[in-house]
Formats: C-alpha cells, sequence, structure tokens
C-alpha cells in the first residue's frame, strides 16, 4: 500500500518582517493593504490574516523604519549644543529619507513600543552625560526632534525656492526692512536648517537652565 505524499510545508510569504520590508519599499504615504499584497504577490485576506488594520500597517512599516535607524548620541567630550544640531540634522535626514515617517513621529501613542523605547534611549544619555534631571533631559531632546521634524517636513526640503527671489526682494523699495535683511550668502537648506536650529537649540539651553524650570 502507497501511502500519499505529504505536501512539504510552503513558505510563509505574509510575515511582518516581510510586510514591513514591502511597506518601506513602497513608502508610507503609498502604504495601503492592496499596494502591499500586490507587493508580496499574495491576496488582501493574507494581509487582513495578520494585521487588523489599514493603520496598524502603517504603523507596522513605521516601526520597523525606526529599528533600522540609530539615533546620534552625546559624545563623551561634545558638548551639549553641538549633539543637540547632530541630532536634529539627524532627524532630517530621517525625515526625507523616508517619506512619511514625520506624521508617525508626531502621532505617538503607547502602543509605539518601539519608538518610545528608543526616544527613553536617547534622552537618558542626555540626563546623564549632562548631568540633566529627567524633566531637563526630556524637554530639551523632544523640543530639539519636534522642531527638526516640522522644518524638515514643511520649510526646508527640497522643494523650498525662496531663494531664487532673493535679488528681487531686495531690490523693492516699497519695503522698510527686508532688503536690509538679505545677503549674498547661499547658505543652502542644510545651512538654513541649521542656522533656525541653533536658534532653538539656544532658546532651549536657557529654558532648562532657568532656576524655576522644574516648576514651570
Amino acid at each position: 500500500m502507497t501511502l500519499p505524499a505529504i505536501p512539504s510545508p510552503r513558505k510563509r510569504r505574509v510575515t511582518p518582517e516581510t510586510m514591513a520590508g514591502a511597506g518601506i519599499a513602497l513608502t508610507l504615504p503609498k502604504v495601503t493593504v492592496k499596494s502591499v499584497a500586490e507587493s508580496l504577490g499574495v491576496s488582501i485576506v493574507a494581509i487582513y490574516n495578520n494585521i487588523d488594520d489599514l493603520c496598524a500597517l502603517k504603523a507596522l512599516v513605521a516601526e520597523e523604519i525606526l529599528r533600522r535607524w540609530s539615533p546620534p548620541l552625546p559624545g563623551d567630550d561634545e558638548p551639549m549644543d553641538d549633539a543637540l544640531l547632530t541630532l536634529a540634522s539627524a532627524m532630517r535626514e530621517l525625515v526625507h529619507s523616508n517619506p512619511g515617517i514625520a506624521e508617525y513621529l508626531i502621532g505617538l501613542t503607547p502602543s509605539s513600543i518601539d519608538a518610545i523605547r528608543m526616544a527613553d534611549v536617547v534622552q537618558t544619555r542626555y540626563r546623564r552625560r549632562y548631568d540633566l534631571t529627567p524633566k531637563q533631559a526630556t524637554w530639551a531632546v523632544i523640543t530639539v526632534v519636534e522642531h527638526a521634524i516640522a522644518l524638515a517636513e514643511i520649510v526646508y526640503n527640497d522643494a523650498r525656492r525662496d531663494r531664487e527671489y532673493d535679488d528681487a526682494i531686495a531690490a523693492r523699495t516699497d519695503l522698510d526692512t527686508l532688503p536690509g535683511a538679505y545677503d549674498t550668502i547661499d547658505r543652502g537648506p542644510d545651512g538654513m536648517f541649521l542656522w533656525s536650529m541653533r536658534t532653538v537649540v539656544v532658546g532651549t539651553l536657557t529654558l532648562i537652565a532657568a532656576p524655576d524650570f522644574e516648576q514651570a
């Protein structure tokens, strides 16, 4: 008697890892249940068998992006203002390299497990390195990160074209102040971003050093 052949187990194509990888390749704004299913060559049902809804799918992708990213931590001899500027630049690069991640970062919830754990690691390093209180470390890091995300997403990006009109604005005789503020130095989006972030950093460090900060 010949026993029926036992079919070899099929390799599971839909896993959190494969869905996250497909989502990263698509970029967050293009992640849908259908687009991920098509990317993996499976049915929509196969995706829903592994995820609750689209929000959960996007969160899965965003969390994997952050797991693959290493935030810069302050060096042993690095001044705090320099460390915060380095962190700001890294956040800008993260935002520009991963469309849609900014929206996720500004809306973290308790379910954003890895993202919140990463934030705690960064803030703990600042607290220990610069002998800060938990409130000082958290306020400093979050303030700088939030401004860096906002500037990267909205202001200092590849779509910014205002420098093209500097000469025309500087030449206007109907304006009292703006023409005198324009110079011939083209700092580029990188330089302008750091210029703005330096203002944020200086203000943040002044604020957390105030005697009444802990009561604020």
